[in-house]
């Protein structure tokens, strides 16, 4: 959350903490509780434990370095999950002082709030989704440790991975870039096999700086699920998410010798054009929701998704 920002920075922020000392099965926030600190983990893990509407619960382990609490005092709303120190924990403890001078700090306010955004979008119940000869497939909005599953699974083939990203395999550092969003400006849906499987699919759509109602959308199908569908059900949840983000248009570019892209794009009406030698472009104005391939409860469901991770800190 701090690093590469300057100690005189923090000066300010040191000023207004306390030394936080936690033992083994102590407790330091509950769910449903309001919110008057944050807490900064310096070392010792910390479980973190969220009980869902429908009795659903989720529970995280969080490593030293990162920050707990901040998701209410962001939402200005009860506590969302209850915060138990695994073993000896220390670290400091804020208040709204505190807090202030985080949220003073442009670079900490953005890191914090992206986190922020992914913890809560793990809170999210992932949605059963059918496609062609494949059962137990689900639809979720991405998370962090989405990369290591994509990157680990063995699924995707040199020619897929050429295809999709023009050139090759990504690297370490275009992975964190590509898996740790912050669903407003970067929005990614992810396809698993099992809770706990591997990414079989992802799509994304990323906004433009300069025409905010338009974003660029890409997507990936590891070979073994190409023509199930898979593709067609994500560019319609990605055109639900946009819908929900505020973004009206789409833009694509693909390789020319990108034959399942080309034809996914001309699935939803694309026209493609040539921009240059081995790159073809299309844009399109991203239909209304009544109009787009999907039933009406599916599409409720995914709609109900985005909107608690990209409105979830409003």
């Amino acid at each position: 959350m701090f690093s590469d920002i300057p100690a005189q920075d923090l000066a300010a922020l040191a000023a207004n903490l306390e030394p936080l000392h936690a033992m083994a099965g102590q407790v330091l926030m509950r769910q449903g509780e309001r919110a008057v600190s944050f807490s900064i983990i310096t070392s010792g893990q910390v479980e973190v434990r969220h009980v869902g509407p429908d009795g659903e619960v989720v529970v995280t382990q969080l490593s030293p370095g990162t920050i707990v609490g901040e998701i209410a005092l962001l939402r200005d709303a009860p506590r969302t999950a209850t915060v138990t120190a695994k073993d000896d924990v220390s670290g400091y403890m804020g208040y709204k002082a505190a807090f202030e001078c985080m949220l003073a700090m442009p670079v900490v306010a953005e890191r914090m709030v992206r986190t922020a955004r992914q913890r809560l979008a793990s809170y999210i119940a992932p949605i059963p989704v059918a496609a062609k000869d494949a059962s137990g497939l689900l639809l979720r909005p991405v998370m962090p440790g989405d990369a290591e599953r994509f990157k680990s699974n063995g699924s995707f083939s040199r020619q897929t991975l050429y295809r999709r990203y023009q050139g090759g395999a990504p690297t370490e550092a275009r992975l964190a870039y590509l898996f740790e969003v912050d669903y407003v400006d970067h929005f990614v849906w992810v396809v698993t096999c099992g809770v706990d499987g591997p990414v079989v699919a992802d799509a994304r759509f990323i906004r433009d700086e300069e025409d905010p109602a338009s974003a660029e959308v890409a997507l990936t199908v590891a070979d073994a699920y190409q023509g199930r569908g898979i593709g067609t059900l994500l560019l319609v949840a990605l055109a639900v998410a946009a819908r929900v983000d505020g973004i009206k248009r789409f833009h694509a570019q693909v390789l020319s010798d990108n034959p399942p892209a080309r034809a996914l794009g001309e699935k939803v009406s694309a026209r493609w054009e040539q921009e240059e030698p081995g790159v073809i472009t299309t844009t399109g104005e991203i239909p209304a929701l009544d109009d787009l391939p999907l039933d009406y409860d599916t599409r409720r469901q995914i709609q109900n998704v985005a909107r608690q991770v990209i409105h979830g800190l409003d």
